[in-house]
């Protein structure tokens, strides 16, 4: 996995797996998040994934909890990792 922040998103791209993404990576992540705080509508773009499984939840996740009342939008979400989140009860969070 790799995130970078710009253009005022913040962008994934590669793999999004158990067995990528790693603990520094999730902490980089977590803090590319906060140069989000002061956006009228916040981004990570998944676009960029190739595989993906239940860890892409986990950054979603992330992203709600660091501002939780933020207007989210994660545009490129993988057709299996939206299907993940109908099956964990946030499908809410991926507007259709």
């Amino acid at each position: 996995m790799h995130s970078e922040c710009r253009d005022g998103a913040v962008y994934v791209s590669g793999d999004v797996t158990v067995s990528t993404v790693t603990a520094p990576l999730f902490r980089a992540y977590c803090q590319q998040l906060g140069y989000l705080k002061n956006s009228s509508r916040p981004t990570v773009d998944f676009s960029g994934v190739g595989q993906a499984d239940s860890v892409c939840i986990s950054l979603l996740a992330a992203a709600k909890r660091s501002l939780p009342e933020a207007d989210w939008a994660f545009p490129g979400i993988p057709a299996g990792v939206a299907e993940l989140a109908k099956l964990y009860e946030v499908g809410d969070w991926i507007p259709s």
